[in-house]
């Protein structure tokens, strides 16, 4: 629960200016003001646990299903969102867990055992690194179950996406809008649904805007930023055959292959020009304005879970839902305009 300063301030007499020293610990709040403070703090954070408990509607359960751990340390430090989740979750009177579960390492039974066994009413999957057969399990449940990041239709379960096919479609048509058309697709070694999504749509727009069969111009280079940046010098050393642009499919893509092509003091965008998914650090590549499309995490799993809430209230729901939010493209200064130039 969270008690404003100036509610505390007006309760005890005291200013609000007074509540913030007491509560951050700083000087300038004599002993006895700063202990009434506290103690009334204390106390109405208790009351509110106290009537929450009684309302406690069961258990939310938000499960991050990690096959290969990639996604998962790339997802590191979302504490923020988590935090969003379980204030949404704790209003609507239910408890809430945060589990990770790795395929390799844990046992299924015993997780399925544990939802049973604690009240779990239902359950937000972050499914990236879910092939379709993993999901079956949890249908045993028979409790609502939201996916993120995948797509299980055929199943009857709700999914919050990326709009992966739009995001490439943005990318592909502002380079051939820019005057390229030999243009290569750069990708991780996993194929998990976001990224498979994004390869099938780079085909398929590259053939609408009559750039050729775009089928052998994926290259494949590696899930770490070391591995990329390796493969990449390897790739550049073969020659790249008339590219004049890369579309890169994931941060790190983006990380390693930018390393490696200002390493051999390749001139961005002049000599080649790039396109990114997915946001990165302001100072992650020095020099470089990255042009990219961007999707949305925060907003998208909290509005997950928000539906889940709403479907475990109505046990007669029978719609399934799709969400696919929607991607920007944030123009940078990574792409060249060919079509300012006349080449005789």
């Amino acid at each position: 629960m969270r008690i404003k300063f100036k509610d505390i301030a007006k309760e005890l007499n005291v200013s609000p200016a007074t509540v913030s020293l007491a509560v951050n610990n700083q000087p300038g709040v004599k002993g006895e003001t700063r202990k009434k403070i506290l103690d009334y703090i204390d106390k109405m954070e208790m009351e509110y646990q106290h009537s929450r408990a009684g309302q406690n509607k069961g258990t939310v359960m938000m499960l991050q299903y990690i096959k290969n751990g990639v996604i998962l340390e790339r997802a590191k430090g979302s504490s923020t969102v988590l935090k969003k989740m379980e204030q949404t979750v704790n209003q609507a009177g239910f408890d809430f867990q945060s589990v990770e579960f790795y395929e390799t390492r844990d046992n299924l039974e015993e997780l399925l055992k544990r939802c049973k066994n604690e009240m779990i009413k239902g359950i937000y999957i972050l499914a990236a690194e879910m092939t379709e057969g993993d999901i079956y399990p949890f249908l045993q449940l028979k409790i609502p179950i939201v996916v993120g990041d995948n797509l299980f239709y055929e199943q009857g379960i709700d999914s919050f996406l990326i709009d992966n096919k739009e995001g490439i479609c943005a990318g592909v048509d502002y380079l051939v809008d820019k005057g390229h058309s030999n243009i290569v697709y750069l990708a991780e070694n996993i194929d998990i649904f976001n990224f498979v999504e994004r390869r099938k749509a780079f085909v398929l727009e590259m053939a609408r805007r009559e750039c050729g069969d775009a089928g052998n111009r994926i290259h494949h280079l590696g899930n770490t930023v070391e591995e990329v940046y390796q493969s990449m010098k390897q790739y550049l050393d073969e020659g790249v055959k008339g590219t004049t642009a890369f579309l890169l499919e994931s941060s790190v893509i983006s990380l390693g292959v930018s390393k490696a092509l200002l390493e051999r003091q390749i001139r961005i965008p002049r000599d080649i020009s790039l396109i990114g998914f997915d946001a990165l650090p302001p100072v992650s590549l020095l020099g470089i304005d990255l042009t990219l499309v961007k999707g949305t995490h925060t907003k998208r799993h909290l509005a997950a879970v928000k539906h889940l809430l709403r479907h475990i209230d109505d046990e007669q729901e029978d719609e399934i839902v799709r969400v696919y939010y929607k991607t920007r493209l944030l123009e940078g200064n990574s792409v060249f305009d060919k079509t300012k130039y006349i080449y005789h």
